[in-house]
C-alpha cells in the first residue's frame, strides 16, 4: 500500500472510515491510489464488481488533476466508506479552470480529449465538480453501495 511511502491516515470518523493520501502530481501514483482504494474498501465488505465504476472514475479523476493541474504541488485524496456510500474527494491546487467550458457528454467517435469528467459523471452516482481559475479543482465521486454483510442478511 501506498501509506507507507506518503502518510497514508486510515481512522475511523464517525461509523465511516477514511483513507488519506497525498500524491505527487506523477503518472505513476494513479495505479496506486486505484490499488489502496480497493484494498480500503475491500476491508468494509465492498466487492470487486460493486468498485469497477468508482475505481475507473477514480483514474479518471486522478489523472486529470495530474495532467492538467499544471503544479508540482501535492493532489489531496480523501475516501470515505460508510454503510450507504463510498465517497473520494481529488483536490489539487493547480491553474483550475471554468467549469462551464466543459462538456457533459463524450465526445464522438475516437478523439482522445474531453472525455474525463463524462466518463466521471458516467461511472458515478454521485458527482461535483468546483474550479477556479488560478486556485484549483476538486472532483468528488460516489457510488452507492450494498456491503457484503447486508447482502447475506437479505438473502438470509
Amino acid at each position: 500500500m501506498l501509506g507507507a511511502e506518503l502518510g497514508n491516515d486510515a481512522k475511523p470518523t464517525g461509523n465511516a472510515r477514511v483513507l488519506r493520501l497525498r500524491i505527487p502530481p506523477q503518472p505513476r501514483f494513479g495505479k496506486i491510489v486505484r490499488d489502496d482504494v480497493a484494498a480500503h474498501a475491500a476491508g468494509f465488505g465492498i466487492s470487486a464488481t460493486q468498485l469497477e465504476d468508482f475505481l475507473f472514475a477514480v483514474g479518471e479523476a486522478i489523472a486529470n488533476a495530474i495532467e492538467h493541474s499544471g503544479t508540482a504541488s501535492a493532489i489531496e485524496f480523501r475516501c470515505r466508506v460508510d454503510a450507504e456510500k463510498i465517497v473520494a474527494t481529488v483536490v489539487d491546487a493547480g491553474r483550475g479552470f471554468r467549469p462551464s467550458a466543459t462538456t457533459t457528454t463524450l465526445p464522438i467517435g475516437l478523439t482522445e480529449r474531453g472525455r474525463g469528467i463524462p466518463i466521471m459523471r458516467a461511472c458515478s452516482d454521485i458527482f461535483a465538480l468546483r474550479s477556479v481559475p488560478g486556485r484549483g479543482t476538486a472532483i468528488v465521486i460516489g457510488r452507492y453501495i450494498r456491503l457484503r454483510h447486508e447482502e447475506t442478511s437479505a438473502a438470509s
